[in-house]
């Protein structure tokens, strides 16, 4: 607080709202998924352990170089 303030010169305001509205609010959270979860499959390559959430896998690990085929379905 400044010296202002503490002698009445100057006021305080509130500080204005920069949260969306309750209802937007409520809707983000409905459309979440479910804790623990991803909504795409998780694919690992059996090379170097990279991991990626996508439809399916790299076709070039962006780690160690391998195709495609070297990726298994992790979860």
């Amino acid at each position: 607080m400044s010296q202002a303030v503490v002698n009445g010169e100057k006021t305080v305001s509130s500080i204005p709202e920069r949260r969306p509205p309750l209802e937007k609010r409520m809707k983000q959270k409905q459309i979440q998924a479910i804790p623990g979860t991803l909504p795409l499959p998780v694919w690992r390559c059996r090379v170097c352990g990279y991991l990626c959430a996508r439809d399916g896998p790299p076709e070039i690990c962006p780690i160690c170089r391998v195709k495609k085929d070297r990726f298994e379905r992790f979860i």
